[in-house]
Protein backbone atom coordinates (compact mmCIF):
# COMPACT_ATOMS: atom_id res chain seq x y z
CA UNK A 1 0.00 0.00 0.00
CA UNK A 2 1.36 3.85 -0.99
CA UNK A 3 0.96 5.42 2.54
CA UNK A 4 0.96 8.93 2.00
CA UNK A 5 -1.99 11.04 2.03
CA UNK A 6 -3.71 7.61 3.58
CA UNK A 7 -6.05 7.91 6.73
CA UNK A 8 -5.33 5.70 9.93
CA UNK A 9 -7.38 5.05 13.46
CA UNK A 10 -4.61 4.55 16.23
CA UNK A 11 -5.85 3.47 19.18
CA UNK A 12 -3.87 3.37 22.24
CA UNK A 13 -2.24 6.53 21.54
CA UNK A 14 -1.79 8.05 24.90
CA UNK A 15 0.38 5.19 25.79
CA UNK A 16 4.28 4.80 24.90
CA UNK A 17 4.07 2.75 22.06
CA UNK A 18 1.14 4.45 20.19
CA UNK A 19 3.34 7.48 20.55
CA UNK A 20 6.09 5.72 18.34
CA UNK A 21 3.54 4.05 16.10
CA UNK A 22 1.85 7.89 14.84
CA UNK A 23 5.16 8.93 14.38
CA UNK A 24 6.11 6.13 12.37
CA UNK A 25 2.92 6.72 10.16
CA UNK A 26 3.18 10.39 10.19
CA UNK A 27 6.59 10.11 8.55
CA UNK A 28 5.53 8.12 5.85
CA UNK A 29 2.60 11.07 5.39
CA UNK A 30 -0.41 9.55 7.05
CA UNK A 31 -2.95 11.31 8.31
CA UNK A 32 -3.67 10.60 11.85
CA UNK A 33 -7.04 9.91 14.26
CA UNK A 34 -5.76 9.56 17.61
CA UNK A 35 -7.90 7.79 20.62
CA UNK A 36 -7.63 6.93 24.31
CA UNK A 37 -9.63 6.97 27.35
CA UNK A 38 -11.60 10.18 27.55
CA UNK A 39 -9.15 12.47 29.40
CA UNK A 40 -6.05 11.48 28.08
CA UNK A 41 -3.21 13.55 27.44
CA UNK A 42 -3.46 14.01 23.50
CA UNK A 43 -2.87 17.02 22.25
CA UNK A 44 0.89 17.63 22.85
CA UNK A 45 1.45 14.76 20.47
CA UNK A 46 -1.38 15.87 18.12
CA UNK A 47 0.30 19.58 17.70
CA UNK A 48 3.76 17.65 17.26
CA UNK A 49 2.33 15.67 14.26
CA UNK A 50 0.93 18.13 12.45
CA UNK A 51 4.07 19.80 12.27
CA UNK A 52 4.90 17.29 10.05
CA UNK A 53 2.58 17.93 7.74
CA UNK A 54 0.10 15.54 8.36
CA UNK A 55 -3.59 15.79 9.52
CA UNK A 56 -4.48 14.81 12.96
CA UNK A 57 -7.69 14.77 14.68
CA UNK A 58 -8.14 13.48 18.68
CA UNK A 59 -11.20 11.07 19.44
CA UNK A 60 -11.86 9.66 22.87
CA UNK A 61 -13.03 6.38 23.99
CA UNK A 62 -13.73 3.45 26.24
CA UNK A 63 -13.10 0.54 24.17
CA UNK A 64 -14.84 -1.37 27.13
CA UNK A 65 -18.10 0.52 25.98
CA UNK A 66 -19.58 -1.63 22.95
CA UNK A 67 -21.73 1.55 21.61
CA UNK A 68 -18.81 3.53 22.02
CA UNK A 69 -16.80 1.19 19.55
CA UNK A 70 -19.24 2.11 16.72
CA UNK A 71 -19.22 5.78 17.75
CA UNK A 72 -15.32 5.94 17.47
CA UNK A 73 -15.46 4.67 14.16
CA UNK A 74 -17.98 7.14 12.57
CA UNK A 75 -15.88 10.03 14.65
CA UNK A 76 -13.23 9.36 13.31
CA UNK A 77 -14.25 9.05 9.50
CA UNK A 78 -15.99 12.54 10.17
CA UNK A 79 -13.00 14.05 10.98
CA UNK A 80 -10.09 12.98 8.87
CA UNK A 81 -12.61 11.11 5.98
CA UNK A 82 -12.46 7.38 4.94
CA UNK A 83 -10.07 5.20 7.16
CA UNK A 84 -7.89 3.44 5.05
CA UNK A 85 -5.88 1.74 7.84
CA UNK A 86 -6.77 0.78 11.55
CA UNK A 87 -4.07 0.03 14.25
CA UNK A 88 -5.69 -1.20 17.00
CA UNK A 89 -2.81 -0.69 19.67
CA UNK A 90 -4.85 -0.41 22.99
CA UNK A 91 -4.05 -3.04 25.84
CA UNK A 92 -4.02 -3.43 29.14
CA UNK A 93 -1.61 -6.18 30.99
CA UNK A 94 -1.98 -7.75 34.72
CA UNK A 95 0.82 -9.95 35.73
CA UNK A 96 0.40 -12.24 38.73
CA UNK A 97 -0.08 -15.92 39.28
CA UNK A 98 -3.39 -17.08 37.68
CA UNK A 99 -4.57 -18.10 40.93
CA UNK A 100 -4.65 -14.47 42.24
CA UNK A 101 -6.68 -12.82 39.42
CA UNK A 102 -10.13 -11.66 39.83
CA UNK A 103 -12.98 -11.91 37.64
CA UNK A 104 -12.99 -8.09 37.57
CA UNK A 105 -9.43 -8.51 35.91
CA UNK A 106 -10.55 -11.12 33.25
CA UNK A 107 -13.43 -8.86 31.62
CA UNK A 108 -11.33 -6.18 31.79
CA UNK A 109 -8.22 -7.40 29.84
CA UNK A 110 -10.29 -9.73 27.25
CA UNK A 111 -12.96 -6.20 26.97
CA UNK A 112 -9.88 -4.20 25.54
CA UNK A 113 -7.90 -6.76 24.47
CA UNK A 114 -10.02 -8.84 22.63
CA UNK A 115 -13.63 -7.99 21.94
CA UNK A 116 -12.41 -4.24 21.38
CA UNK A 117 -9.85 -4.89 18.81
CA UNK A 118 -12.75 -7.42 17.02
CA UNK A 119 -15.67 -5.16 17.48
CA UNK A 120 -13.81 -2.19 16.02
CA UNK A 121 -12.43 -3.98 13.14
CA UNK A 122 -15.67 -5.55 12.45
CA UNK A 123 -17.44 -2.03 12.03
CA UNK A 124 -13.80 -0.51 9.76
CA UNK A 125 -14.05 -3.48 7.51
CA UNK A 126 -17.05 -3.49 5.56
CA UNK A 127 -15.85 0.24 4.27
CA UNK A 128 -12.63 -0.28 3.42
CA UNK A 129 -13.80 -3.87 1.45
CA UNK A 130 -16.74 -1.27 -0.18
CA UNK A 131 -13.55 1.26 -1.04
CA UNK A 132 -11.10 -1.66 -2.27
CA UNK A 133 -8.31 -0.59 -0.23
CA UNK A 134 -7.14 -0.78 3.14
CA UNK A 135 -5.76 -3.05 6.14
CA UNK A 136 -5.49 -3.36 9.90
CA UNK A 137 -2.81 -3.58 12.25
CA UNK A 138 -3.62 -5.55 15.30
CA UNK A 139 -0.46 -5.24 17.83
CA UNK A 140 -0.47 -8.41 20.05
CA UNK A 141 2.63 -9.65 21.32
CA UNK A 142 5.09 -12.27 21.81
CA UNK A 143 3.06 -13.22 24.64
CA UNK A 144 0.77 -14.14 21.51
CA UNK A 145 3.59 -16.74 20.66
CA UNK A 146 4.99 -18.33 23.39
CA UNK A 147 3.54 -19.60 26.72
CA UNK A 148 4.75 -17.09 29.38
CA UNK A 149 3.84 -17.72 33.20
CA UNK A 150 2.76 -15.09 35.09
CA UNK A 151 1.19 -13.86 32.08
CA UNK A 152 -1.73 -16.37 31.70
CA UNK A 153 -4.77 -13.61 30.96
CA UNK A 154 -2.54 -11.69 28.95
CA UNK A 155 -1.33 -14.53 26.73
CA UNK A 156 -4.75 -15.74 25.94
CA UNK A 157 -5.85 -12.73 24.90
CA UNK A 158 -2.79 -11.98 22.59
CA UNK A 159 -2.91 -15.45 21.44
CA UNK A 160 -6.58 -14.58 20.44
CA UNK A 161 -5.16 -11.43 18.41
CA UNK A 162 -2.75 -13.55 16.40
CA UNK A 163 -5.27 -16.44 15.78
CA UNK A 164 -7.81 -13.54 14.96
CA UNK A 165 -5.72 -11.85 12.13
CA UNK A 166 -4.56 -14.84 10.56
CA UNK A 167 -7.96 -16.37 9.95
CA UNK A 168 -9.04 -13.09 8.80
CA UNK A 169 -6.19 -13.10 6.16
CA UNK A 170 -7.14 -16.39 5.58
CA UNK A 171 -11.04 -15.42 4.82
CA UNK A 172 -10.21 -12.31 3.09
CA UNK A 173 -6.88 -13.41 0.95
CA UNK A 174 -8.75 -12.59 -2.19
CA UNK A 175 -9.96 -8.90 -0.78
CA UNK A 176 -7.27 -6.06 -1.16
CA UNK A 177 -7.61 -5.53 2.40
CA UNK A 178 -4.67 -6.67 4.57
CA UNK A 179 -4.41 -8.03 7.75
CA UNK A 180 -1.40 -7.75 10.12
CA UNK A 181 -0.27 -8.83 13.69
CA UNK A 182 2.95 -7.22 15.51
CA UNK A 183 4.23 -8.86 18.16
CA UNK A 184 6.58 -7.30 20.28
CA UNK A 185 8.98 -8.58 22.88
CA UNK A 186 10.11 -6.69 25.91
CA UNK A 187 10.37 -2.92 24.87
CA UNK A 188 12.30 -0.78 26.46
CA UNK A 189 11.53 2.88 28.13
CA UNK A 190 8.21 3.16 27.54
CA UNK A 191 4.93 0.73 27.44
CA UNK A 192 4.51 -2.64 29.66
CA UNK A 193 7.49 -3.80 29.98
CA UNK A 194 9.49 -0.43 30.09
CA UNK A 195 7.64 1.47 32.70
CA UNK A 196 9.38 -1.33 35.34
CA UNK A 197 12.20 -1.56 33.70
CA UNK A 198 14.12 -0.04 36.73
CA UNK A 199 12.27 -3.00 38.98
CA UNK A 200 13.58 -5.77 36.81
CA UNK A 201 16.85 -7.62 36.74
CA UNK A 202 17.92 -7.63 33.24
CA UNK A 203 16.18 -9.55 31.01
CA UNK A 204 17.04 -13.14 29.54
CA UNK A 205 19.26 -12.66 26.45
CA UNK A 206 16.56 -14.45 24.57
CA UNK A 207 14.51 -12.01 25.58
CA UNK A 208 16.92 -8.56 25.66
CA UNK A 209 14.71 -5.36 24.91
CA UNK A 210 14.15 -3.80 21.29
CA UNK A 211 13.79 0.15 21.13
CA UNK A 212 10.19 1.56 20.45
CA UNK A 213 11.23 2.65 17.58
CA UNK A 214 11.83 -0.66 16.18
CA UNK A 215 7.81 -1.21 17.14
CA UNK A 216 6.56 1.38 14.71
CA UNK A 217 8.65 1.02 11.80
CA UNK A 218 7.00 -3.01 11.84
CA UNK A 219 4.02 -1.60 11.84
CA UNK A 220 4.87 0.41 8.88
CA UNK A 221 6.50 -2.70 6.99
CA UNK A 222 3.56 -4.65 8.02
CA UNK A 223 1.05 -2.07 5.95
CA UNK A 224 3.39 -1.41 3.20
CA UNK A 225 4.60 -5.07 1.95
CA UNK A 226 1.12 -6.52 3.77
CA UNK A 227 3.13 -9.26 5.77
CA UNK A 228 0.85 -11.21 7.79
CA UNK A 229 3.09 -11.24 11.40
CA UNK A 230 6.28 -9.15 12.68
CA UNK A 231 7.84 -10.02 15.78
CA UNK A 232 9.81 -7.16 17.08
CA UNK A 233 12.61 -8.54 19.54
CA UNK A 234 16.46 -7.53 19.46
CA UNK A 235 17.45 -11.58 18.90
CA UNK A 236 15.88 -13.89 16.82
CA UNK A 237 13.01 -15.72 18.53
CA UNK A 238 11.27 -17.38 15.54
CA UNK A 239 12.52 -20.95 16.50
CA UNK A 240 11.04 -20.90 19.98
CA UNK A 241 7.78 -19.52 18.62
CA UNK A 242 7.68 -22.44 16.12
CA UNK A 243 8.85 -24.82 18.96
CA UNK A 244 6.04 -23.48 20.81
CA UNK A 245 3.58 -24.65 17.83
CA UNK A 246 4.71 -27.84 17.22
CA UNK A 247 5.87 -29.28 20.24
CA UNK A 248 4.23 -27.17 23.61
CA UNK A 249 5.55 -29.48 25.88
CA UNK A 250 8.94 -29.38 25.12
CA UNK A 251 8.80 -25.16 24.68
CA UNK A 252 7.52 -25.02 28.45
CA UNK A 253 9.96 -26.98 29.79
CA UNK A 254 12.80 -24.17 28.40
CA UNK A 255 9.98 -21.52 30.36
CA UNK A 256 10.60 -23.45 33.66
CA UNK A 257 14.34 -23.41 33.58
CA UNK A 258 15.34 -21.19 36.27
CA UNK A 259 16.36 -18.17 35.23
CA UNK A 260 13.50 -17.43 33.29
CA UNK A 261 11.01 -19.06 35.52
CA UNK A 262 12.54 -16.46 38.31
CA UNK A 263 12.17 -13.54 35.96
CA UNK A 264 8.97 -14.21 34.89
CA UNK A 265 7.89 -14.05 38.52
CA UNK A 266 10.37 -11.01 39.33
CA UNK A 267 8.24 -9.50 35.86
CA UNK A 268 4.62 -10.73 38.04
CA UNK A 269 5.14 -9.08 40.98
CA UNK A 270 7.10 -5.98 39.77
CA UNK A 271 3.81 -5.11 38.09
CA UNK A 272 1.90 -6.01 40.88
CA UNK A 273 3.68 -3.36 42.64
CA UNK A 274 3.28 -0.42 40.49
CA UNK A 275 -0.28 -1.38 40.35
CA UNK A 276 -0.22 -0.15 36.47
CA UNK A 277 -2.13 -2.18 33.99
Amino acid sequence: MELRGRNALLTGAAGGLGGYIATALAAEGVNLVLSDLPGSDLEGRRDELRSRGVRVALVTADLTDTPAISSLATDAEAAIGPLDILVNNAGVEFARSFGEATREELETITSVNLLALMELTRVVLPGMLSRGRGHVVNVASLAGKLPAPYLATYCATKHGVVGFTHSLRSEYGSEPVGFSAICPGFISRVGMYGRIEGLLPDAPPELSTSPPEHVGEAVVRAIRDNRAESIVNSRPVRPLAILAAAAPGSMIRILRRKRLLDFARSYGEARKRVQAP
